[in-house]
């Protein structure tokens, strides 16, 4: 037995029903999976955090929590180096950066994701409380939005130095 009132149904002796108010409010871990195509895996990756801290699973939410940390330092390193030589961006560098980006995800997809996909699945099935994707979604546009404007400033910067020089 467990304290957990949103523990697994095995783990409490009981068996999965249709009452969602025995699941913890999650976001749909495949649905945040796929918009990781739009926001990339730092969106996932803190989606899955929250899911399963929510499940009480915090060595998983931990290991999620290093796939966030982990993709926000390759985007850092990305962004640098995509203006340090901008006009690699059209070339070799670009299409690195394109397929590492792509396994990168696909790495989290088949290592991280989808054992939360699957767990949620056997545990929950489709009735688990289902958490609203306004405000992430909203998160997620804003920080698209501010890259972009970052974006913008740095390569208004770096034009108006390299015509100084």
């Amino acid at each position: 037995m467990t304290d957990n009132p949103y523990a697994p149904p095995e783990a409490t002796g009981g068996t999965m029903t249709g009452d969602t108010r025995l699941s913890p409010p999650l976001w749909n871990p495949n649905a945040a999976a796929l918009w990781c195509l739009v926001f990339g895996i730092m969106f996932g990756s803190w989606i899955h955090m929250k899911n399963w801290q929510a499940m009480g699973k915090p060595d998983k939410a931990a290991a999620s929590k290093r796939w966030l940390i982990g993709s926000t330092l390759l985007f850092i390193v990305s962004f640098a180096l995509a203006f340090a030589k901008p006009e690699s961006l059209a070339g070799s560098f670009g299409r690195f950066n394109f397929f590492f980006s792509l396994a990168a995800l696909l790495a989290w997809y088949f290592i991280s994701a989808r054992e939360q996909i699957r767990f949620v699945a056997t545990t929950y099935g489709a009735n688990y409380q289902h958490r609203s994707w306004g405000t992430p979604l909203l998160y997620g546009l804003l920080v698209l939005i501010g890259v972009g404007v970052a974006g913008a400033i740095v390569g208004f910067i770096m034009t108006v130095a390299n015509r100084a020089a």
